[in-house]
């Protein structure tokens, strides 16, 4: 029985996952798009956690190696691309606010998390949630 409401609920989850929208993060999460990945920035990735935790932010890489650690539903993904149109040529990284709206973007070849968390760190609505942290 245990294990079959543990099943049911891992399947719900991917379900709610594969569905979500842009709009469904709004006012909860900054949203970090990453076109395409690589085994550079996966690495990078997975020694940030606490800073992308502090700041809200939710990755999603639609191709490359760590997409699969980053899962972004069909939809999902879809509304991303027709959202932010990735130039293939020029690849770029792109951040979504917690408004909803698409914030900042940098090149590949130019991102760090030091940029990221320095743009983040200056806006007003991070100003104040910093104020009122606990």
């Amino acid at each position: 029985m245990m294990k079959s409401f543990i099943l049911a609920v891992s399947l719900l989850s991917q379900t709610v996952l594969a569905s979500d929208r842009i709009s469904d993060f709004q006012w909860k999460n900054r949203l970090l798009i990453i076109p395409e990945s690589t085994q550079s920035l996966n690495d990078q990735l997975a020694r940030e956690n606490t800073g992308l935790d502090e700041r809200d932010l939710k990755v999603f890489i639609l191709s490359g190696p760590g997409a699969s650690k980053h899962p972004t539903g069909k939809e999902l993904a879809a509304e991303f691309t027709k959202r932010l149109s990735p130039d293939p040529k020029e690849p770029k990284i792109f951040l979504i606010g917690k408004d909803g709206r698409t914030t900042l973007s940098w090149k590949s070849t130019e991102f760090s998390f030091k940029k990221l968390y320095a743009s983040i760190d200056a806006m007003p609505m991070r100003q104040r949630e910093m104020r009122e942290a606990p």
